[in-house]
């Protein structure tokens, strides 16, 4: 279970009635560009292309969709839209407003295949994840642009001047633990009984389920890693504190955690009036791949750096504005 899905099934059912707002018209490409994708999810244009009509971003409650969100503003903005971010939710609330009070957000594709579309073993491969939700949510009229590089999902991490002990990846540092049972490795609770937790790893790679596993209601252990508390712990891939604390994600050579990279979400009346807008923030999502997002998390929840600042600086240094 990754981080999206645990506060999918933490949500707090909102009583309010969501009042439709939408996009109000239809942009133009101003480049001449390609079209393709379905009658349902058109698109077309190119990253210069340019547009018009209000645009409402949606936005999860954490760094790194705020950075994501922010970023799509700045970009739409410079592009011919009038675009803002002012609605704030967790899973599903996002969803149910997609069409109405928001025009699209970004969406993680473990959270949506475990959530709305009932996938319970997702592909472990990046790609076929993105490629699944997209074909599935098509058929919900809910089209998805813009494939993710970075990787928002779980990991064990250790110290990066451990390497040489424990290797680099999650096979190596199985071969490490087969020899060194009593290695402390700090999990959550909950990551004791999940399939895509201590079961699913001592089945895919060996020797994890050992006697040196601690568990907690923590979920993420950078600060214990970093203090020697533990020698390897459960993180989130693209956390601050894996910068923060000089820490590794070993890799996952056998693909065993869920995929959760983003794509973002339009319902098919807005990408059927704005088809270019994918294709304008297509550059954008490509430079984020996991180190840059974990560095531009930093920034935001370990620096203490404003959000539209970080924003602004990532664009502004990679020629975006």
């Amino acid at each position: 279970m990754t981080r999206r899905i645990t506060e999918l099934t933490m949500v707090l059912l909102w009583s309010a009635i969501l009042v439709g707002c939408g996009s109000s018209s239809t942009a133009s490409n101003g480049n001449g560009g390609s079209s393709g994708g379905s009658s349902t999810c058109p698109t077309s244009g190119s990253a210069s292309s340019t547009g018009s009509g209000t645009i409402k971003i949606g936005t999860k409650g954490f760094a790194e969709e705020q950075l994501l969100a922010e970023m799509t503003k700045d970009v739409l903005n410079k592009h011919g839209y009038t675009a803002d971010v002012s609605f704030t939710a967790k899973d599903p609330i996002l969803g149910q407003a997609l069409g109405t009070t928001i025009d699209m957000y970004w969406q993680y594709t473990g959270t949506e295949l475990q959530g709305p579309l009932g996938v319970t073993n997702p592909p472990g491969d990046l790609h076929a994840a993105y490629t699944l939700a997209k074909t599935k949510d098509e058929a919900r009229a809910i089209c998805w642009n813009d494939e993710g590089k970075f990787n928002d999902t779980n990991g064990l991490a250790i110290k990066s001047a451990d390497k040489g002990k424990y290797g680099t990846s999650l096979s190596q540092f199985s071969t490490y633990l087969s020899t060194h049972p009593n290695t402390v490795l700090c999990v959550a609770s909950e990551f004791l009984t999940r399939a895509d937790g201590l079961p699913g790893l001592e089945s895919t790679y060996g020797h994890y389920n050992i006697p040196g596993v601690k568990a907690s209601s923590q979920s993420t252990y950078e600060g214990a890693i970093a203090s020697g508390a533990c020698e390897a712990g459960e993180v989130f891939t693209t956390d601050s504190g894996i910068a923060a604390k000089d820490l590794y994600v070993l890799t996952d050579d056998k693909k065993f955690f869920p995929p959760d990279n983003v794509g973002l979400l339009l319902d098919s009346a807005d990408q059927k009036a704005h088809p270019e807008i994918g294709a304008i923030m297509a550059p954008v999502i490509a430079k984020l791949d996991n180190a840059t997002m974990i560095g531009l998390n930093k920034q935001v929840e370990i620096d203490n750096l404003k959000v539209a600042d970080v924003a602004k600086t990532f664009l502004t240094s990679n020629g975006f504005l």
